[in-house]
């Protein structure tokens, strides 16, 4: 081995040194992940306070940190290309070294990315799930059952639609920041039924590109780099307060989207707040309906016409908003 390639090597070793480190790191993880008790007290024990404490620190910032932190890494990878570009062009190295050093660098930046997400978030899907830890058994359910529990929610979205506030145009009338007050206290009915919901609560941030999120289908992210949840202030009004009770049971450490729904849902319909428990049985009934049509048309085409003309207004007005959105 001549000199030059010596030298060469020495220069490529601190980069190489760089990108193992954290390939280790997860492969550490992803060994641990097959041990759900590990996986538990990992999540429990650390993961998710440090979540807490860093949700707590970052929503005081007056912007949210999830898009800040993608206009960052957006014109990271502006900067990281042309560098590229630069270096190869210059002819002050050969091509292959450079490329292989800037690969070693993104799959760096990348690994330490995911090992972020990892031991942040993923440790509660590998954990016990709220089903386990609550012994609710998420078996199959009749078509009668079905038919029953969508009747109750229909019930309820009736009359409550009546209570809530609307525009001139019938529509449910609100905005993000008419649901705020309620937010710290919506989960003290399911704390005492599931101790293990038991947290602190920090109220997730209203998003600047809302439009975008619905465009991607979200109405609402729980971000773990900053321990922060978003909401999506763009979709039709009535589905924001139960959007906020669903990111919340990622807060309390609630990981899998069903049970986030199940969760989010229970925590809006126990709520004082009349305009929770509206989206919770509305959103409650979407869900339901979408089963029952797949179980039963006739029965949902039967349902769907006890609509009040609110209630109707709201559905409406949601399914041409997605509509629209994509």
């Amino acid at each position: 081995m001549t000199p030059a390639q010596n030298s060469k090597n020495r220069h490529i070793l601190p980069y190489l040194i760089g990108a193992l480190i954290p390939l280790l790191l997860l492969a550490v993880f992803y060994t641990l992940s097959a041990n759900k008790d590990v996986m538990e007290r990992i999540c429990t024990g650390f993961s998710t306070p440090l979540l807490r404490k860093m949700g707590s620190f970052y929503s005081r910032a007056p912007v949210s940190i999830m898009e800040l932190f993608i206009i960052i890494a957006a014109a990271a990878v502006i900067v990281f290309v042309w560098k590229l570009i630069n270096a190869m062009l210059s002819g002050r190295r050969p091509r292959i070294f450079i490329l292989i050093r800037y690969i070693l660098v993104l799959t760096a930046i990348l690994a330490w990315i995911w090992n972020g997400y990892c031991w942040l978030w993923n440790t509660g899907y590998f954990g016990y799930s709220f089903g386990e830890k609550s012994g609710l058994e998420a078996d199959g359910i009749s078509t009668e059952d079905l038919y029953n529990a969508a009747s109750f929610f229909a019930e309820k979205s009736n009359e409550l639609s009546t209570q809530v506030q609307r525009d001139e145009n019938g529509i449910f009338a609100g905005s993000f920041d008419d649901f705020k007050d309620a937010y710290d206290t919506l989960y003290l009915p399911l704390e005492e039924e599931f101790p293990f919901l038991n947290g602190d609560t920090t109220m997730p941030k209203g998003v600047y590109f809302s439009k975008i999120m619905s465009m991607t289908g979200f109405t609402g992210i729980f971000f773990p780099f900053s321990g922060e949840t978003y909401i999506n202030t763009h979709q039709p009004a009535w589905c924001i307060p139960d959007t906020i009770a669903h990111e919340i049971a990622h807060q309390r450490g609630v990981h899998l989207e069903a049970e986030a729904n199940f969760t989010g849902i229970a925590a809006c319909i126990q709520s004082d707040d009349v305009t929770y428990q509206y989206s919770g049985y509305a959103s409650g009934l979407i869900h339901l309906m979408n089963a029952l049509y797949k179980a039963d048309p006739d029965a949902w085409k039967s349902l769907r016409s006890t609509f009040t003309p609110q209630l109707e207004a709201d559905w409406t007005e949601n399914s041409r908003y997605w509509q629209e959105m994509e």
